[in-house]
């Protein structure tokens, strides 16, 4: 019997180890996964969880993209870039990660260049 509940903390364990695995895996991927893209601005919003902030915006296409710090690409100043946004702006962003629901995880706006001006946020 002593050895049976030995086994299930074994099992217990590795389980959990799979877990830290997988959310510290998911979480490297998502930040290392880049692409570039032209959108136009429809809105910007702040939503707010747990007291916590985040910077969305919306492109006239239906995407909703996040501004967001990242320690991986060591940007500090999100509230700049989201600052300078506006709707009816059209800009070249430089985004990483991808969208998904269930993490409430969207695309994260790095850097984005916009006509309005030809000036570069990032």
């Amino acid at each position: 019997m002593a050895n049976k509940k030995g086994i299930g903390w074994i099992i217990l364990g590795i389980l959990g180890i799979m877990c830290i695995l997988f959310f510290v895996g998911y979480r490297l991927a998502y930040a290392l996964t880049t692409g570039e893209e032209t959108i136009t601005i429809k809105e910007k919003w702040v939503k707010y969880h747990h007291g916590r902030a985040k910077y969305l915006v919306s492109s006239t296409d239906g995407q909703v993209f996040q501004i967001t710090d990242t320690i991986i690409r060591w940007r500090w100043d999100s509230s700049n870039l989201y600052a300078k946004l506006e709707p009816g702006m059209t800009c070249k962003i430089k985004t990483q990660g991808w969208r998904f629901p269930l993490f409430s995880d969207y695309k994260n706006i790095l850097e984005a260049d916009c006509n309005q001006s030809n000036i570069t946020y990032s």
